[in-house]
């Protein structure tokens, strides 16, 4: 996994729900653990998905 730094502005409220959710020591933690399930979450669907059409993304 290749780590690169990013300045990005984010929800702090949201920051610190996901934090004590997690019981994470850091919000970088809580960030990228997030980002993992997600990550998981995403490759889950697209595998299920693989035979069964396409997998697009639309804003709604």
């Amino acid at each position: 996994m290749a780590l690169v730094k990013k300045t990005i502005e984010l929800d702090q409220e949201q920051i610190n729900r996901i934090k004590t959710a997690l019981k994470a020591k850091s919000e970088k933690e809580a960030i990228n653990t997030v980002l993992g399930q997600f990550d998981t979450d995403l490759q889950l669907a697209e595998a299920t998905l693989k035979d069964m059409g396409t997998f697009d993304f639309r804003e709604v």
